[in-house]
């Protein structure tokens, strides 16, 4: 049986409109709820996604939770959802849709209103908080039936190529709303066309992609690392039936890793001299980092790096993050099956 579902889900930049993939979820503005919780200086901004999940879809439960089993399955379904559909958004377009995962909480004192008085703020205490967005009615506002008939305008499309590298913003301009590429419906048309095999290993790469946006603030060096690795974790796919060749002189099998990734990124991203040459310093980089354990000299707060190589490292580091989600993307666009 067919249920569908409400949640809140969170953004990094507000989305101001709505987007519905075919009969399967829809995203859109949280502003129409009543009570919804404010504040003008947030930097999580509430969104709704309703999606549906069936009972034929798996649900796998821990041994632990074997006995409420029947509480423990529909709740998986939902979760497994939920997180299947934000790692696709957030991979696909240039902005990180998430949930609260990290339940345990932290310490914490609410954000001051301009017109409480510095003295009132000094006798403050920390305390321990839920990490989590609640109000008393979203409960029951948020029960659906069906998909919500929509009151806001479609998001606003942009040509693909221009939408990943002129400016991809990766939500450091909150002025901005939040806007999709042209190309969003056959990226997510082809993943789902994918066998259960496939789509498993674009998961992995998925995954890898969106953790490069997570990470890409506060640990800018594992940033890279992950785009690399989403990167390398669809080459591999690419390359599954390549049968490695041995050297004719020590009979060592030779796998030529960085001429796998410089191929596939020239085959699925244009091949051209000056992609050629950026894709190999791109490898050149990553070997360093790997291998020999560099890092992104800004990688700490406060070290005596100029502005000119701050500026450098911050567009290497976007570049490689884009050049994770076209790695997969521009998989999905070329290898779509049309009946």
């Amino acid at each position: 049986m067919k249920t569908y579902h409400s949640t809140i889900v969170l953004t990094k930049t507000p989305l101001k409109k709505h987007f519905r993939y075919r009969d399967m979820f829809q995203v859109f503005p949280a502003n129409h709820l009543k009570d919804l919780p404010h504040s003008d200086l947030q930097r999580h901004y509430p969104a709704v996604l309703e999606y549906w999940v069936d009972d034929d879809e798996p649900a796998p439960v821990m041994d632990v939770f074997s006995d409420l089993k029947d509480f423990f399955e529909p709740l998986t379904r939902q979760i497994l959802k939920q997180d299947m559909i934000l790692s696709l958004l957030s991979c696909f377009t240039n902005h990180l849709f998430f949930r609260y995962t990290d339940l345990s909480g932290s310490w914490g004192i609410p954000v001051p209103g301009p017109d409480v008085p510095k003295e009132e703020m000094n006798k403050w205490s920390s305390q321990w908080n839920l990490t989590m967005f609640h109000a008393p009615s979203l409960a029951q506002q948020l029960k659906i039936e069906s998909f919500t008939e929509q009151q806001y305008e479609t998001v606003q499309l942009i040509k693909h190529f221009p939408y990943y590298q002129d400016d991809p913003n990766l939500d450091l301009d909150i002025k901005r709303e939040i806007t999709f590429p042209h190309t969003i419906w056959l990226d997510l048309d082809s993943y789902f066309a994918q066998d259960e095999a496939a789509r498993k290993i674009i998961d992995t790469a998925i995954s890898y992609s969106v953790s490069a946006v997570e990470f890409r603030q506060l640990k800018k060096t594992m940033s890279v690392v992950a785009a690399f690795t989403a990167v390398e974790t669809m080459v591999n796919f690419e390359f599954r039936e390549m049968v490695p060749e041995q050297c004719d002189k020590c009979g060592q099998v030779q796998f030529k890793v960085a001429r796998k990734y410089r191929d596939y990124l020239l085959k699925y991203l244009g091949d051209s001299k000056a992609n050629k040459k950026k894709f190999n310093d791109y490898y050149s980089f990553r070997s360093r980092i790997v291998h020999t354990g560099e890092r992104l000299k800004t990688e700490l707060l406060f070290t005596d790096v100029g502005q000119e190589h701050r500026d450098k490292e911050f567009i290497t580091q976007l570049e490689i993050i884009i050049l994770s989600k076209l790695a997969i993307v521009q998989w999905l666009l070329k290898n779509r099956k049309i009946d």
